[in-house]
């Protein structure tokens, strides 16, 4: 019970922090270009306190799941008046919409600096690498869906300890190994924070001809670098980390298999998980995290940032905005239709919970 409560606390903590981040590019673009801001919210109502000071309201709020900007005239209301969002020219309100995605990824590069400058995993694959890293493992990064290794309970992060209570140090002598055991079950011993897990599974023909679990391997240790080198590796990681959700999101939408996703309790697990692991490693899924949010909420879908914008864009073509009325019941159904989304992966990340 303790580990579930703490897990929970630390997931709302990771959320809060990242979604305060993005309501906070809002907030500070917002002032660049004196639209008023009417509430700063941690949490979401019911409100708890409130404080006012130059005319706005800075409130705390009893649903702890990170927070919100109220900015006059965001509805379309007040459209007159100099203060007003509605009021603005459509590219600084589309900038305003779009700070938020952009203070996500401008955190990612601190988290990331961070975590490289204090120690993170990282992939080694030359000998001048390997003598500098410590903890070095082969580690779990990516999991095929409806492959062995997913029907297992695998899940990227894990830690190859052993196969058939035998242990390898390089990736090759695990590929090796699984491949020379087509159709034969093995014991893989994962570790997943301070557990270590004991999985049987037999590997199959999949794509390619030859016998696979359908995991991607890399072997990592955790290195430190210093602070200019550390920045450099984080942009570049914060470009990767991009590149491959919109990759995973275009082939998801493509093959209409949405397998890889998790919702809330796979993320809190995850987290929970990975704080285990080391500071370093949490700042790596925090990173991860917040460029996640920043790409899911730059998407053109109703009710996310991304959906307005694409709105700001058919009032340029169009040269009017649409009636608020109907914009607003847009936004709400796209509102409902990611609720259910929510729910469905929700009660998917439950079951494969409890069946892990």
């Amino acid at each position: 019970m303790v580990e579930i409560i703490s897990t929970i606390i630390l997931f709302l903590i990771v959320l809060s922090a990242l979604v305060l981040v993005h309501e906070w590019g809002h907030f500070f673009a917002a002032r660049i270009f004196g639209v008023h801001v009417e509430e700063f919210g941690l949490g979401f109502p019911p409100r708890a306190r409130g404080w006012k000071r130059n005319g706005m309201t800075y409130s705390l709020n009893w649903l702890p799941l990170g927070g919100f900007v109220k900015i006059k005239g965001e509805q379309g209301e007040s459209e007159r008046d100099t203060d007003s969002f509605a009021a603005k020219p459509i590219w600084q309100r589309i900038i305003i919409l779009a700070s938020g995605v952009g203070m996500n990824c401008v955190a990612a590069v601190v988290l990331l600096t961070i975590g490289f400058s204090v120690g993170m995993p990282t992939a080694i694959d030359g000998p001048e690498d390997e003598a500098a890293g410590m903890s070095q493992e082969i580690q779990i990064v990516s999991v095929l869906p409806s492959s062995p290794a997913q029907q297992a309970g695998i899940l990227p992060g894990d830690i190859i300890v052993s196969l058939d209570a035998r242990q390898f140090g390089r990736v090759s002598e695990v590929q090796e190994y699984i491949q020379a055991h087509n159709g034969q079950e093995i014991a893989v011993m994962v570790k997943r924070g301070s557990q270590e897990v004991l999985k049987k599974i037999t590997p199959v023909i999949l794509e390619g001809g030859t016998p696979v679990l359908g995991v991607g391997l890399t072997k990592t240790a955790v290195i430190a670098y210093p602070l200019h080198r550390a920045f450099v590796l984080a942009v570049r990681s914060t470009i990767a980390i991009a590149v491959s959700i919109v990759t995973l999101l275009g082939t998801a939408v493509s093959r209409l298999a949405f397998d890889g996703f998790v919702g809330p309790v796979g993320i809190a697990t995850y987290t929970a998980t990975t704080a285990e692991l080391g500071f370093g490693y949490l700042m790596n899924l925090m990173a991860q995290l917040s460029v996640s949010l920043a790409i899911i909420n730059i998407l053109p879908i109703p009710a996310l940032d991304g959906g307005r914008v694409l709105f700001l864009l058919v009032e340029k073509v169009r040269g009017k905005s649409l009636r608020p009325a109907l914009e607003q019941a847009i936004h709400v159904a796209g509102f409902m239709a990611l609720i259910v989304l929510l729910v469905a992966v929700t009660i998917r990340d439950v079951a494969h919970l409890i069946a892990f």
